[in-house]
């Protein structure tokens, strides 16, 4: 009598083991591919999270006054310290003064000039210095605007930003790939340890694969931040789309305009915004910067308030150019908890949220892209090369 020889039973391969072949794709292609832009940006971010400081450092003769004063120049009287200079410039915006003895910086436009930023003597007006922002270059004037540009549209405009922001969001999908790669087996504490561990004792392959599997858990929650972050930043229309879906979102102030000015009609001063916004200063807000709008009828005025998540301040002013009339108070911080949440990304993104604990997280989120793809890259070709052997 014969019996039937039956193969042994398998069980039912679970959910995590039947997609984990295509996300071990998805993560080592998006890794190689993206790998190195993410490097340069992140290591860009690095050093941008200090970009006022460094600008300063660079350029010390561009932000500080030859010598203090008592009392700086009005900003009419600033601006027209510039057209002194070259008589044609026209002013679009002015950045008073930091702290005593800083200067003030004006973006401007002239035929004939490339230059687009100057730096006055807040005390006297007498030029410091100019500069194009636009111009590439690593001297000491240029490099911070060159990284700003760089990290923020791969100095291709409103173009790379967008490319940056669909960046980001592939880095997301990353992420969340690598994360399902690296969790450990559920309910298994010796899976932990083992996961969190680096044994530099065995190959250089389970080495480079340890840290890479290891510090991605660590730093999982840091780099999904600056991602989702990120990706705002690329694409603040889609972002705030999304975001209005789930919660109410208050319009975009950029989306405010009156009629554009028309040549010859009468319109207030630059000293008259700022007495007008000087009425609106209130609890320990402080007046950043003013922004001349001709073409949305419009002054825009810069604030930031004592409690501000930003350096250079969430809290908008948006005056008529005409009559000098308050057409629109921007305060994502008394909004919404869409608005308010809006509000916190840009900060949260360049290390402005949280102090000086905030920055240095993202100095080290800038310089994890470097970790990951060197590691990820080595562990990659050490495992190749097993194979062949």
């Amino acid at each position: 009598m014969s019996t039937a020889h039956h193969p042994a039973h398998r069980p039912p391969r679970s959910l995590r083991q039947t997609i984990r072949p295509g996300v071990l794709w998805l993560h080592r292609w998006l890794g190689l591919t993206l790998g190195l832009v993410l490097v340069l940006a992140g290591l860009s971010g690095s050093l941008l999270v200090f970009h006022h400081e460094l600008d300063a450092e660079l350029n010390p003769r561009l932000m500080h006054n030859a010598v203090p004063c008592v009392a700086p120049l009005d900003v009419a009287g600033v601006v027209a310290s510039l057209q002194r200079v070259w008589p044609q410039a026209r002013v679009s915006s002015v950045y008073l003064p930091s702290h005593a003895g800083a200067s003030y910086g004006l973006y401007f436009k002239s035929p004939g000039v490339a230059d687009n930023e100057a730096m006055l003597d807040s005390c006297s007006g007498a030029l410091l210095g100019s500069r194009d922002r636009e111009e590439v270059g690593l001297d000491a004037a240029h490099l911070v605007p060159t990284l700003l540009r760089w990290h923020d549209s791969l100095l291709q405009g409103k173009t790379g930003r967008a490319a940056l922001g669909w960046l980001a969001l592939a880095w997301v999908a990353l992420l969340i790939a690598g994360l399902l790669l690296a969790w450990p087996t559920p309910n298994s504490t010796p899976g932990w340890k083992r996961a969190l561990r680096v044994n530099w004792r065995q190959n250089a392959y389970r080495s480079h694969f340890d840290l890479h599997r290891s510090a991605g858990l660590l730093a999982i929650v840091l780099m999904l931040v600056v991602a989702a972050t990120g990706f705002y930043n690329g694409l603040p229309e889609l972002g705030r789309a999304l975001v209005g879906q789930l919660t109410p979102v208050s319009a975009a102030h950029r989306g405010i305009a009156m009629p554009a000015v028309q040549k010859g009609v009468a319109t207030i001063s630059w000293n008259d915004a700022r007495a007008i916004a000087e009425q609106h200063l209130s609890d320990g807000a402080v007046l950043l910067a003013l922004q001349r709008l001709p073409d949305r009828g419009l002054y825009q005025v810069r604030l930031r308030r004592a409690d501000d998540w930003q350096r250079t301040g969430t809290l908008r002013l948006l005056i008529d150019i005409r009559s000098g009339a308050v057409i629109e108070t921007v305060n994502p911080l008394a909004g919404t908890g869409g608005d308010r949440f809006l509000a916190s990304l840009f900060p949260l993104h360049s290390g402005q949220f949280g102090g000086a604990i905030g920055r240095w997280l993202m100095v080290i989120a800038g310089l994890l892209p470097a970790l990951f793809f060197i590691t990820g890259l080595s562990t990659w070709v050490l495992r190749r090369r097993r194979k062949n052997v």
